[in-house]
């Protein structure tokens, strides 16, 4: 059964810079190709990887929901379905700043810490679970985060 949803936000690697590198990898790969220093298979090799990067990052997407049972995350392609964390397991939420050099990049990040969930930006929300272990979720609009789960969790109370 779908609860209602408080606050939905869907993130994509919409970055210009990213788009651009990989564009300038596949021009570089037919330069070297007709400057004769790769061959023919060499550069559809690569071509092909870039290509599957490209698809890659255009379906990848991070979804965060806040419902009336808990927060959803859900980074597609790669999680099915998403993850749930139910309001009980919470310790903390707070608006923070997210480093990609601290965690090595976007994406799913592990960490002894807990693990990260980004596609862009250096915005997100730190969720302290009462395990110990933290949960960054990336996010456009962290103070909106926080405030519906802040509500959402007063409901339940």
């Amino acid at each position: 059964m779908e609860t209602k949803v408080h606050f939905r936000e869907t993130q994509e690697f919409d970055q210009p810079w990213l788009w651009g590198l990989l564009g300038l990898g596949a021009v570089a790969d037919v330069v070297n190709l007709a400057r004769g220093k790769r061959s023919a298979r060499e550069t559809i090799t690569r071509l092909g990887a870039l290509g599957a990067a490209a698809l890659l990052l255009r379906v990848a997407t991070l979804e965060t929901e806040v419902r009336e049972d808990g927060l959803y995350v859900r980074f597609s392609p790669f999680h099915r379905s998403a993850k749930h964390i139910p309001f009980s397991d919470l310790a903390d939420v707070q608006e923070t700043g997210y480093s990609p050099m601290r965690y090595g990049g976007w994406g799913i990040r592990w960490s002894p810490q807990g693990i990260a969930y980004t596609v862009s930006g250096k915005s997100g929300v730190r969720i302290e679970r009462a395990d110990g272990k933290s949960v960054f979720v990336g996010s456009d609009r962290p103070d909106e985060l926080v405030a519906a789960v802040q509500a959402a969790t007063e409901r339940t109370i």
